[in-house]
């Protein structure tokens, strides 16, 4: 393996370290993984999102050559929003790689620059987890903090309230198919004339078993997990009703992040839904610069005792139709 002048101060450069950082494999996300966001890197704070209606009125016919009707315009609007700052800081010391033996070797000591990398993908690894917090947020409508405080309601920014539906799984005559449809009119009421390619709900534990077990269900979703089998694969995914339902696997402090009564149904393709910024990081030499998923950085001890290791992000993600997004109950 390769090693680095890790005294060396170029060692530590914003380019050198950020390089290795994008090349640590990140959490596996079913929210990052779907694609559901439009991510773009921005070289502001801020991010302003204009809203404009586009209500259809009918026409009145009137007679040739006279005054025609007056249609009434759509009030314009401009929210700002500040991008986050997500920030992890570690630090490693001289004595803890000094005589340690390497992992997976039996001889071979550790180099200092590997030992870098192991923090900053662990340092990575808790930014990426907070990504995806943020991005099951936005689909909620209410971004959190990881103490709980809110710092975005999209609800409250555009000034409307969430859509739920009862899907009534707890009832054996209930027709799911039925539901599927009215979930589905009511987003497409929601987006108006804007396009979607698909739907995706991401269940809770509860919902998923509930709607996988259900009489008007079961059947179809044992013939795809069946056939999924076939191919040396496990399904967690149902095909039914023009929704693609899955069941989403994640946990904060051993709280689901997607109630276990609930699912989110999520129109995809939608321009500008659902967006993700980056914004630069809080150094002298990334100002006005595009901002990255993630930057990393380090510092020499004084003395050349060690090194002071800082990952950070800064994202903002948001939800500009969150009564396009239906949440769902058992």
């Amino acid at each position: 393996m390769a090693t680095q002048d890790v005294f060396n101060p170029d060692s530590f450069a914003l380019t050198t370290l950020t390089a290795a950082l994008l090349e640590v494999p990140h959490l596996p996300s079913m929210l990052g993984d779907d694609g559901l966001f439009n991510y773009q890197g921005i070289n502001l704070l801020t991010v302003e999102v204009e809203k404009q209606g586009s209500t259809l009125a009918l026409v009145q016919t009137s007679q040739r050559g006279s005054k025609g009707a007056t249609l009434a315009r759509d009030p314009r609007s401009v929210r700002t929003f500040k991008v986050g700052h997500l920030q992890v800081n570690d630090a490693i010391r001289a004595d803890e790689v000094q005589g340690v033996r390497m992992f997976g070797t039996e001889s071979q000591t550790t180099p200092l620059d590997y030992k870098i990398n192991q923090v900053m993908a662990s340092g990575m690894r808790s930014i990426d987890f907070t990504l995806e917090w943020q991005r099951m947020g936005a689909i909620k409508g209410q971004i959190l903090d990881a103490d709980g405080t809110v710092l975005i309601d999209c609800f409250t920014e555009f000034g409307v309230s969430q859509n739920v539906l009862d899907f009534e799984l707890d009832q054996t005559t209930t027709d799911v198919r039925l539901k599927c449809d009215t979930a589905v009119n009511m987003i497409e009421d929601e987006l108006g004339g804007l396009p979607y390619t698909s739907i995706v709900a991401y269940c809770g534990r509860t919902f998923w078993q509930s709607l996988i077990t259900h009489k008007s269900v079961k059947e179809t979703y044992l013939n795809q997990a069946m056939a999924s089998q076939l191919q040396g694969k496990t399904t967690a995914a149902l095909d039914f009703g023009g929704v693609l339902w899955k069941k989403y696997r994640g946990a904060v402090n051993g709280t689901q992040m997607v109630g276990t009564n609930d699912c989110y149904l999520v129109p995809q393709g939608v321009p500008d839904l659902l967006i993700g910024r980056f914004g630069p990081g809080d150094w002298a030499d990334t100002v006005n610069t595009i901002g990255l998923p993630g930057y990393a950085r380090g510092y020499v001890m004084d003395n050349n005792k060690g090194v002071d290791i800082e990952v950070q992000s800064n994202p903002l993600h948001l939800n500009t139709r969150p009564r396009s997004v239906i949440k769902g109950t058992v």
